[in-house]
């Protein structure tokens, strides 16, 4: 063996890289370890700490046991039929030392029995079961299975997921979740529903968390705004994902008290409506934030409102966006959540009252960092050429841009391949975008493609975008963007729904450009 594989750290980087998603050896990695460890005894180690670091559920360490003791009775279960020594112990806490990730779901749990889970609680050492564990997570919220639970949550833990899906979580939930800071205290993520059924657990919940100190990203659930403001405001936190759902207004702070958060680098809401986004948005600052996104969602709505947003209140949201946030911003998505299937058949698609203007979407050019951003529910069929001319001028940035190429909207756009030319001339690192236009091919001199032609973009959604001379529109895209190979549309579903023009006949129109780009459609 040559002398450069002798050192561990190589050995164990060499091991690793077998192991990535994107290899092509993951079909087959673990043969691999398995016999890299068993050729010699430079290699068995650093196999074996590769091979264990990162586990999916109990049944592994059950199999370190020699033959005879674990079995699976006639329903399926895993089971135990007698209980373990100190010498069997040893054999699974010598590989049990080795994981640094350990994931549980609820079909895992479901095929081991009574007998296997008592002896993981009971282990007759006093060093938890993981003792050098860094990354849970659990997927399950039955608490038979919480004593468990508990067994895993060590010191060493830096991240953690606790998939409770029902709201509000039981007692037992809220007892676990504020025993956190106490079992693990060097929690950097932690992914969980921390709102509880009464007022006194949430703050309980709420206070205990706050003890997290090296605490640098919260995803959560509902939150109120008392809870938001007490978490948010760990001087460790850099990213924060919560739903804040409140309809009490006074509850919110005032613009003259806006709290500023200074160390939130990223910032995920989610709000039942558009005005608990422009109140909470008013009552506080990011002045570090990088990333922000922010989604309403009517779902959780008993009543779906008559309107998708209300035009008249977008301008005052767009306005509390650009003074809420630094100018430094990176990433901006803003979408509404609303089903069109409810809307179709009706006059709100096609009302003009809901396209927004240049004006409107103006308070956004401050951020001249921008690399990322979406407003794909926005209907902007008002916006010419020209200003999409100077919204690329204010973005030169942008890698991703979805600009109104969501929704489906009947209302003829303004914009056409012009515009999209003056987007691709003046946004060079552009890779991904999406935005509805009218595809009519405009006639260029050779040089002007062949100068601002992106390579990058190999996927265009077009949304709703009315279609012409489809020839001669598929030989545009194909010189602005020579790596084209689809052209993603919106059809329309319904049937039973009229569809003026120009906007019939979409799929057709730009199936046949697919086709000329070469794509099987």
């Amino acid at each position: 063996m040559h002398v450069c594989l002798l050192p561990t750290e190589i050995l164990l980087y060499i091991f690793e890289f077998s192991t990535i998603e994107d290899c092509n050896w993951r079909p087959i990695r673990v043969p691999q370890l398995a016999a890299l460890a068993r050729t010699c005894r430079t290699f068995k180690e650093p196999a074996l700490d590769i091979l264990w670091k990162d586990i999916r559920g109990f049944k592994p360490l059950i199999s370190c046991l020699p033959e005879g003791i674990s079995s699976t009775d006639t329903q399926g279960y895993l089971t135990l039929k007698r209980p373990l020594l100190d010498g069997e112990w040893r054999l699974i806490d010598r590989n049990a030392r080795r994981i640094r990730s350990f994931t549980v779901i609820g079909s895992e749990l479901d095929t081991i029995d009574n007998n296997v889970m008592q002896a993981l609680i009971s282990t007759p050492s006093p060093t938890p079961l993981l003792p050098n564990l860094r990354i849970l997570r659990w997927c399950d919220e039955r608490e038979y299975f919480f004593p468990l639970l508990r067994t895993l949550l060590v010191s060493t833990i830096t991240s953690i997921q606790l998939g409770f899906q029902s709201t509000p979580p039981s007692f037992a939930k809220s007892a676990l979740l504020a025993s956190l800071p106490g079992r693990c205290p060097s929690i950097q993520e932690l992914s969980c529903t921390c709102v509880s059924d009464s007022t006194e657990s949430s703050d309980a919940i709420c206070e205990a968390l706050y003890g997290l100190r090296e605490l640098s990203r919260l995803d959560t659930g509902v939150l109120s705004t008392k809870e938001f403001f007490r978490l948010a405001s760990l001087p460790s936190l850099k990213s924060v994902d919560f739903i804040l759902k409140t309809y009490n207004i006074h509850e919110m702070q005032s613009d003259s008290t806006s709290t500023i958060f200074s160390q939130l680098n990223q910032v995920r809401l989610t709000a039942s409506s558009q005005s608990v986004v422009n109140h909470f948005i008013r009552s506080v600052r990011f002045p570090s934030c990088r990333s922000v996104t922010v989604y309403v969602n009517y779902d959780d709505l008993d009543d779906v409102p008559k309107t998708p947003y209300d035009p008249l209140d977008i301008p005052d949201l767009i306005v509390s966006l650009s003074e809420c946030f630094s100018p430094a911003l990176e990433k901006l998505c803003v979408d509404f959540e609303f089903d069109f299937g409810f809307y179709e058949g009706s006059e709100v698609i096609a009302n003009r009252s809901y396209v927004l203007s240049f004006h409107a979407v103006a308070p956004l050019l401050s951020f001249n960092r921008l690399t990322d951003l979406q407003l794909g529910w926005m209907c902007t069929s008002a916006i010419t050429d020209a200003s999409l001319k100077t919204i690329a001028h204010s973005w030169p940035q942008l890698e991703t841009f979805v600009f109104g190429g969501a929704a489906r909207w009947l209302t003829p756009p303004s914009l056409t391949f012009v515009g999209l030319v003056h987007l691709i001339q003046h946004c060079r690192r552009l890779r991904n975008l999406q935005m509805s236009f009218w595809a009519r091919p405009v006639v260029f001199e050779r040089p002007c493609f062949t100068s601002i032609a992106n390579e990058k973009i190999t996927r265009l959604f077009v949304g709703m975008s009315p279609i012409g001379d489809c020839v001669g529109m598929a030989g545009s895209l194909r010189r602005l963007l020579p790596k084209l190979t689809e052209v993603v549309f919106l059809d329309w579903f319904d049937d039973d729904i009229p569809v003026p023009p120009p906007f019939h006949d979409l799929g057709y129109r730009w199936g046949v450009v697919n086709d000329i780009l070469g794509v099987t459609v």
